[in-house]
């Protein structure tokens, strides 16, 4: 009689979720700098992406969905280690300068940090992180292959990530040269979707967890000049950045639609879960001009701005026979919600001390089991923000010079009446200031690297 060796069949065993099937795999894909009204399931009508539009059609749209902040770096922390920013290690994008001991970057997290691919290794699954890191330089703590990633492929470093014809990417800790500059097959995009394809396919019988964090369409804004994605708007009566623009939402839109068609291809799209999504809202660097594509759509407030057009992004999620085809909800996630999600699926224990809350029952339509959030917290750095969301109401701070709520005027509004928060409702309810001020106050921890009113600190 053959035996498999016991090795073998504790790995089996642990590749297998509660309902005896193999645990989903988890492709997150993160846009860089993308609005809230910047793809047509939420509004837009000049930037043409059909295949998330279709993804929305067949999946799930949550309207009231927001990133860990409104910059790049706090809001991935917040991603990944299941906490919010006023938990987190890194709360502002800082950079480390690049010594004769590593290269430039990021503020590491701590090596004690759990971040959502730790906690999916546990369940034994392949972890690759392509695209832009940003939370700790190479070979630093916060290196992705220090943080529970098998592979990494794209920019360790914010900064370097701002072209899109670099000199070079990292493959682990190798550099990959991409030749000369300025040129299609140098162009970093189309790299990074070759590498998530072969993921993909490389790991279509085990159980796998891709984040993909492409940094379309932060700038610099810049695509080559034959693909057809850009072509496209060429007649249009646009400034030449807001075709280029158009033209690189659009291709990230058909990359997009083509992983969905690859793991239907490979047969592992009912086993998936797909879920697009941005880092933040929208940006004007590069010359891109606010508002001409209505890119916050109701929302008030771009990049770096504490109001829901800053923090407030798409979020659509793609399961084949789990997710009931075109479905809409206003439930209140954010990005730190993965960590909770991630493990409930994997069947493994949630981190303690986390923020996170499994939103695996409205995947699944189970909206009687749907825990909700208490509230969500947001704070911005250098200059100092914040602010929280309870139910329809959001109270904020523009420019806190201290951890004491009463030094700085608080807004509040409530966003049913008021999507837009163009009406401050804050001296007609002085009962809900004070509650909110007692919420200011409790989401925020002190941390050394990140204190209010202290500015930015030297490197």
């Amino acid at each position: 009689m053959n035996r498999l060796p016991i090795a073998l069949l504790l790995l089996l065993l642990s590749q297998l979720s509660l309902n005896g099937q193999r645990s989903p795999n988890i492709i997150f894909i993160m846009a860089d700098d993308l609005g809230y009204g910047q793809v047509g399931a939420y509004g837009q009508t000049e930037i043409q992406t059909p295949c998330i539009d279709k993804m929305a059609e067949q999946g799930l749209l949550l309207t009231d969905y927001y990133a860990g902040t409104a910059v790049c770096a706090p809001s991935r922390c917040a991603l990944m280690t299941g906490q919010h920013v006023g938990h987190t290690y890194i709360r502002g994008n800082y950079e480390i300068k690049a010594t004769e001991q590593h290269e430039s970057g990021q503020l590491p997290i701590p090596d004690e940090t759990i971040t959502v691919a730790e906690k999916l290794k546990e369940a034994d699954y392949a972890t690759a992180c392509i695209g832009k890191w940003g939370l700790g330089y190479p070979l630093s703590e916060g290196d992705p292959l220090n943080q529970g990633f098998d592979f990494f492929y794209g920019y360790n470093c914010q900064r370097h990530a701002h072209s899109y014809y670099p000199k070079w990417l990292w493959r682990n800790h190798d550099k990959v040269d991409l030749g000369e500059r300025n040129t299609v097959e140098g162009y970093s995009h189309y790299r990074l979707t070759t590498e998530a394809r072969k993921f993909i396919v490389q790991n279509k019988n085990q159980p796998f967890f891709l984040y993909l964090a492409y940094t379309i369409p932060h700038s610099h804004i810049q695509i080559p000049a034959t693909d057809p994605n850009f072509t496209q708007y060429l007649s249009k009566d646009w400034p030449a950045v807001q075709k280029r623009l158009a033209g690189m939402i659009s291709l990230m839109d058909q990359d997009v639609g083509g992983i969905l068609d690859l793991l239907k291809d490979l047969q592992i799209d009912e086993n998936t879960l797909v879920i697009f999504t941005s880092d933040n809202g929208a940006a004007t660097a590069g010359g891109v001009i606010k508002d001409f594509f209505n890119d916050s759509g109701p929302l008030r407030g771009i990049k770096r701005n504490i109001y829901d057009g800053g923090t407030r992004v798409p979020f659509i999620a793609h399961w084949p026979g789990v997710i009931e085809a075109g479905r809409r909800s206003n439930h209140i996630g954010a990005h730190w919600d993965l960590m909770a999600t991630a493990c409930e699926m994997a069947g493994v224990d949630l981190q303690p001390g986390t923020d996170s809350v499994s939103y695996l029952p409205l995947l699944r339509g189970d909206l009687e089991k749907q825990t909700q959030h208490d509230y969500v917290y947001f704070e911005l750095h250098w200059p100092t923000k914040r602010a929280v969301r309870q139910g329809d109401w959001v109270a904020l701070q523009e420019n806190t010079s201290s951890v004491n709520p009463d030094i700085n005027k608080i807004e509040l509004y409530n966003l049913k009446a008021d999507l837009g928060q163009e009406n401050d409702l804050a001296a007609n309810y002085p009962e809900k200031i004070k509650h909110f001020k007692k919420l200011l106050l409790e989401a925020h921890t002190p941390n050394k690297h990140f204190a209010f009113g202290q500015g930015r600190p030297k490197k």
